[in-house]
């Protein structure tokens, strides 16, 4: 009998403690429904002595009516009063606090498309663009608006040009470090074309990494960004053609080889052609056929490609990704040598990251992308593939840019162009000498 009168009284326990529980409940909701309801009418009363203030067109004692109902209320009007406020302020033509309020609604992510469209509109007339290029890149993952992607586009190929007097330039790395010819000898020059290495060498090569391979007196060395010898080659090469992180492509005797920085070699097999890969992969050539190489030098291919496209840094691969012929065209391939589309081009340029250089069999260039389809239709009569989402394309005789929404971003006006290397890239003027072309908000762009 004492067990069932303790559960029945712990039975009743509980029952209590669960009435009280929801009447604890039960008068927060009627509390909270009251201030929520005060809350209401007090905002309700100031906007509706706002919008009398607003009949006698007393806007800023509407504003400070506004602004306090926003500020000291959280209900559901909030939203629509924002925007009430929008338009006073445009009303009022009180502009500074209209578009101030613009960036706010974009920061917390209630504008709408139009807001983007107008305070960009208001950055970029006020040439605010590092300002603007952040709204746009929002709104351009937000929204499918052309108008929006016009403007950005607008903005992003602005550039400025600096003169280098040379008459011979080779295409940078991405350090900026210029291989450049005078009288006959090479050095290295940077990109406001002051000297880098003094005009001393035979033959020289862009740095990869730490190192370049240079020609002096006949002998071939590897030099260190100070011009300090760090190999030098006892083989006694003819030529050298590449240079990567892993290795150098030497010439003896017309067969070319595979060598070590250090000008060793790494592979005993004679080639009629090597590129190297930043991949640490090889394409090399037998015959009229190329294969591809494993870092270990075994197959990953058979000599199945026909050609190979070359890009302008005297590349094949780009990162993991090459154009060669194969059967009866040219195609993208991947690093297992796989094409990446069933397309195929009768010409086409070396890949430089972006789309890439196709032509037609009349010879006109277009670009496509790495499923083979034509971005760009056939209409330029030379390109070079896009890099920086800007290609080189010669246009009426003279080489300008265009961005993958074929606008001529960048006027042709140049005798010949290379491809962008990050923010800037090399062209040949009408006088001989070469302009750095700079992407002056490449760095608020970069994907």
């Amino acid at each position: 009998m004492a067990k069932k009168s303790n559960i029945v009284k712990k039975t009743k326990g509980s029952i209590n403690l669960l009435l009280i529980l929801l009447l604890v409940v039960s008068w927060l909701c009627a509390i909270i429904s009251v201030t929520s309801n005060e809350e209401e009418e007090a905002q309700n009363a100031l906007i509706k002595q706002a919008k009398v203030y607003l009949e006698d067109k007393l806007y800023i004692r509407a504003v400070n009516n506004y602004k306090t109902a926003l500020s000291d209320y959280k209900t559901d009007k909030n939203p629509q009063l924002e925007i009430e406020l929008r338009d006073i302020y445009l009303e009022a033509g009180m502009l500074d606090e209209y578009y101030k309020l613009l960036a706010t609604r974009i920061e917390k992510d209630t504008a709408t498309e139009d807001e983007y469209v107008i305070l960009t509109k208001y950055y970029v007339e006020s040439e605010n663009y590092i300002k603007a290029l952040p709204v746009l890149q929002k709104a351009k993952d937000k929204f499918e608006n052309d108008e929006i992607v016009q403007l950005r586009e607008q903005i992003v190929y602005n550039n400025s040009t600096r003169t280098i007097n040379l008459l011979d330039l080779r295409q940078p790395a991405g350090d900026w470090i210029i291989p450049a010819c005078v009288d006959g000898k090479w050095g290295h020059v940077t990109s406001t074309g002051n000297t880098y290495n003094d005009f001393n060498y035979e033959e020289l090569t862009v740095y990869c990494g730490k190192y370049a391979v240079a020609k002096i007196d006949g002998v071939y060395t590897l030099i260190d960004k100070s011009g300090n010898w760090y190999a030098v080659d006892k083989v006694g090469l003819d030529k050298v053609t590449d240079l990567s992180e892993a290795a150098i492509v030497g010439v003896k005797d017309g067969k070319y080889q595979i060598y070590s920085r250090a000008f060793k070699l790494l592979c005993e097999e004679k080639f009629d052609d090597i590129y190297l890969s930043d991949k640490g992969i090889y394409l090399v050539k037998k015959g009229d056929k190329w294969a591809i190489l494993s870092a270990e030098f075994e197959p990953v291919t058979d000599y199945i490609f026909s050609d190979v496209a070359v890009n302008s840094k005297g590349r094949v691969f780009d990162g993991d990704y090459a154009v060669v012929k194969e059967g009866n065209g040219y195609c993208l391939i991947n690093i297992e040598g796989k094409p990446t589309h069933e397309e195929r081009f009768a010409d086409a340029k070396g890949f430089e990251g972006g789309l890439f250089a196709v032509a037609d069999e009349q010879g006109r260039w277009g670009f496509a992308n790495g499923s083979g389809k034509l971005i760009v239709d056939y209409q330029y009569s030379d390109a070079l593939s896009m890099s920086s989402d800007l290609a080189a394309v010669e246009y009426a005789g003279k080489w300008g840019y265009i961005n993958r929404y074929n606008t001529m971003v960048i006027e042709p006006k140049y005798v010949s162009a290379y491809p962008f290397v990050g923010n800037a890239a090399l062209a040949k003027t009408e006088m001989g000498s070469y302009e750095v072309i700079t992407l002056k908000y490449y760095d608020y762009i970069k994907k």
